[in-house]
């Protein structure tokens, strides 16, 4: 069973009961939101509230977990078994989404941390740049503001206090590449888990 299906399902029963779904996560001690994740196929409940669910709904376990109402009011060990394993299988799949997309944001974050402190680095070679190609031309109050040079026009002068080193810019660079890297990683195994 899919978790659209099981969704629909619960939304099936909780109408034909007359919940709404603040009703049905109050009984259950969770979100409204939850609830309308659950029924939308966006998530799937945690195994502990699969019982109480089954039960605020006026279903079976077996019920619940097959989207469907039995017939019969036997059930064997073996149909047991596979909804069980079904229930533990989409839990565990829905813990592991939460878990990949809370991993990929700390990477991304990492990311963005060492481009920070890469940006400095890669900006100031643009900036000797512009002052060789004369980007930044003097206007006709320099003289009175003390600017020197010769006949060739004004003379600037950078000082820096960025010293690059192996260290500097090369860990950032590999930890944002490694970053970037994983997170995309992250994100396939993401699409393969939905």
């Amino acid at each position: 069973m899919d978790n659209i299906q099981f969704g629909a399902f619960v939304a099936r029963l909780r109408k034909e009961l007359g919940l709404t779904q603040k009703e049905l996560a109050d009984r259950l001690g969770v979100t409204d939101k939850a609830v309308s994740k659950w029924e939308t196929g966006k998530g799937f409940p945690d195994v502990k509230l699969l019982e109480p669910l089954a039960q605020a709904l006026g279903v079976s376990l077996l019920e619940l977990m097959q989207g469907r109402r039995e017939e019969s009011d036997t059930v064997s060990v073996e149909q047991a078994g596979a909804v069980l394993s079904q229930a533990l299988d989409c839990s565990q799949r829905s813990t592991a989404l939460r878990y990949l997309a809370l991993f990929r944001w700390l990477l991304l974050g990492t990311a963005a941390v060492c481009l920070a402190e890469l940006l400095p680095l890669l900006l100031y070679p643009l900036l000797l740049l512009s002052v060789r190609l004369g980007l930044f031309r003097s206007g006709p109050s320099d003289a009175d503001l003390g600017v020197i040079g010769g006949a060739d026009g004004p003379t600037v002068i950078l000082t820096s206090s960025i010293q690059p080193t192996w260290l500097a810019v090369g860990l950032p660079a590999v930890l944002l590449a490694a970053s970037l890297f994983l997170a995309l990683r992250v994100r396939s195994a993401e699409k393969k888990l939905k």
